[in-house]
């Protein structure tokens, strides 16, 4: 296999732009007999309603059965048996999706379960527990299928009250390897990462800046990243500095010269440029839209 086949969120399904999608496994079975080997550029949620089988996130091995949630963050990699027999419900989100509303950058970072070099992404729910987050579920879906008519503030209530029941479940001790110390310091770094691109993304978007503070090297640093995040050091800090373009774009009546300075591009041009490159649109079709 000469790179992993990455997949990204298909967000005009319904008739307009939502970033958030419940599908059944049966659904992704296509995908995963095509590609059982991917990596997610949005957070995914997996909830067994029956099947034991074993999934590998990232190398991971993870005995499932009913009842579990497996919990993977962008840029995870995934390895699913390729004719899977388990049933249940796919969560799908982008950060975005609760990022925009809740306006709070470390927001996802604080449900222990979705963060960076979290201890297990396996959840175990009781019975109780997993019934009442499957009705849940199913509202989702059901508000999703009103299409066009559907209510993003609705879904996002039910979102995070599902994200906040998970807070009460077990998480499901993993098997360590040898290279575990390795991981940990890993993943000790990555944490310290995307806190940094968040105290300091307006300071400066220089890979060299956060390596140094890190006591790493850029290369280092960018291995990192590819293997825990899904990009390169440089793309996520600035799809950080991209995601508060937009929030100024979309609440304030700053001027796109204003964010660009405000963002500290060196000129209004090459903020849009970037911009373009990275949201598909330039600054002032995205705020017309």
């Amino acid at each position: 296999m000469k790179s992993i086949v990455q997949y990204h969120f298909i967000n005009e399904k319904y008739g307009k732009t939502l970033l958030i999608d419940i599908v059944p496994i049966s659904e992704i079975n296509k995908y995963i007999e095509n590609e059982p080997i991917h990596r997610l550029t949005f957070y995914d949620m997996t909830f067994i309603t029956s099947g034991n089988e074993n999934v590998f996130i990232n190398q991971t091995e993870l005995h499932v059965r009913p009842g579990d949630v497996i919990c993977s963050i962008p840029g995870e990699i995934w390895s699913w048996p390729k004719q899977t027999a388990m049933q249940g419900y796919v969560l799908l989100f982008e950060e975005e999706f609760l990022f925009s509303f809740f306006n709070d950058k470390q927001f996802l970072n604080k449900f222990k379960y979705l963060k960076p070099g979290r201890t297990s992404p396996l959840l175990r729910l009781n019975k109780k527990l997993f019934k009442n987050v499957v009705a849940y579920l199913e509202q989702i879906n059901t508000e999703i299928q009103l299409g066009v008519s559907s209510s993003e503030h609705v879904l996002r209530a039910l979102v995070y009250l599902i994200l906040a029941l998970l807070e009460r479940a077990e998480a499901v001790p993993i098997k360590t390897t040898g290279t575990s110390i390795k991981e940990e310091e890993a993943n000790r770094h990555i944490q310290a990462f995307v806190k940094l691109v968040d105290a300091h993304y307006l300071q400066s978007h220089n890979v060299q800046f956060f390596a140094d503070k890190l006591f790493i090297t850029t290369n280092y640093l960018n291995r990192m990243t590819k293997e825990y995040l899904g990009s390169t050091s440089k793309s996520f800090i600035l799809n950080r500095v991209m995601q508060e373009a937009k929030n100024l774009l979309n609440y304030t009546s700053l001027s796109v010269a204003e964010i660009s300075d405000q963002l500290k591009f060196e000129t209004p041009n090459y903020f849009v440029r970037l911009f373009q490159k990275y949201v598909g649109m330039t600054p002032k079709q995205y705020r017309d839209k």
